[in-house]
């Protein structure tokens, strides 16, 4: 029995902008300026009909924004991009942070259950998880409250992360 967690797989996206105005607006017309996300699985052996081994995966990835043109920024922008992409950092490492405190030890719960036991306390968990990562989200508004908002010369783009 065990709970393994992958490292965090991490990925980027470009932005095409020139500019830091140029970005803040492409960002400004996405969904999410970041995400992340999680797959758990589970597999098990049973012994009767009981769970007798349970092995959970979690794997965990973010994908942050790449700001093509950041090396021939000037340095003001530079340091605003620099501001912004840690605070989106921060924002969705505090998600995988929640995918590690709900599903540690997960398996120890599933061990002796019948199989549909064993699966309903793993979408419990799951759907679990998924309230605590909604409400992270409401309480920080989408990261906004930690910074994650670009600004630009006055210009103040909603953007929203995962």
């Amino acid at each position: 029995m065990s709970t393994e967690f992958t490292d965090t797989e991490r990925t980027t996206y470009d932005l095409q902008g020139r500019t830091l105005s140029e970005v803040a607006e492409e960002i400004a017309g996405k969904e999410e300026s970041a995400k992340a996300e999680w797959f758990p699985s589970y597999t098990y052996t049973t012994t009767g009909q009981q769970l007798g081994t349970a092995e959970v995966m979690v794997r965990t990835k973010i994908t942050m924004p790449r700001w093509s043109s950041y090396e021939s920024a000037p340095g003001a922008d530079q340091r605003e991009w620099d501001r912004f992409f840690s605070a989106l950092q921060v924002h969705e490492q505090g998600h995988v942070d929640l995918v590690l405190q709900h599903l540690t030890n997960i398996d120890e719960q599933l061990l002796g259950q019948l199989p549909a036991g064993a699966a309903e306390i793993w979408r419990d968990a799951l759907n679990t998880l998924k309230a605590a990562n909604d409400t992270y989200d409401h309480d920080t508004d989408h990261g906004r409250n930690q910074g994650t908002i670009l600004e630009v010369q006055g210009i103040t783009p909603s953007v929203d992360s995962a």
